[in-house]
């Protein structure tokens, strides 16, 4: 911490109060001559000391940037970018596959005879197979 606030020109110290148990969390206090920096100007050094790979001011620590808390103020992470749902692809994968199956299938089934356009148009001619027919009727039924 001290490393990360040496370059303000009203940097005296750093006390460490006390650690917190877990990951290294601790309290502290952060001393300077007057004119103080506000906490928001202690907490932007602070943030802008974490180097690419979260190191704090070149240090072995590594710190999450948006866990940093000086007095009341906090850095707030940023809100997540709303992505395409993973359902959304499936039905269009889904929906690609069906695109380009059917044809295909329907191809190979004109080519190998077994749906030839003979048969596509008799499934399609509906007539009745009785119309025009006519029926005879006797009433002698001992002729027969």
């Amino acid at each position: 911490v001290a490393r990360a606030l040496r370059d303000h020109g009203s940097f005296l110290q750093v006390v460490i109060r006390g650690f917190l148990p877990g990951s290294l969390i601790c309290h502290g206090d952060v001393v300077f001559q007057h004119p103080a920096p506000t906490s928001l100007e202690v907490l932007e050094a602070l943030v802008l000391s974490v180097g690419p790979n979260k190191a704090l001011a070149g240090s072995d620590f590594q710190v999450d940037p948006y866990s940093l808390a000086v007095g009341e103020d906090t850095l707030e992470p940023p809100l997540p970018e709303p992505g395409f749902p993973q359902y959304g692809v499936a039905i269009m994968v889904a929906c690609g596959l069906c695109i380009i199956t059917a044809p295909v299938v329907l191809l190979v089934c004109l080519s190998t005879k077994r749906l030839s356009w003979r048969d596509v148009a008799v499934l399609w001619d509906r007539r009745d197979p009785e119309a025009g027919t006519q029926t005879l009727e006797m009433d002698n039924q001992g002729f027969w």
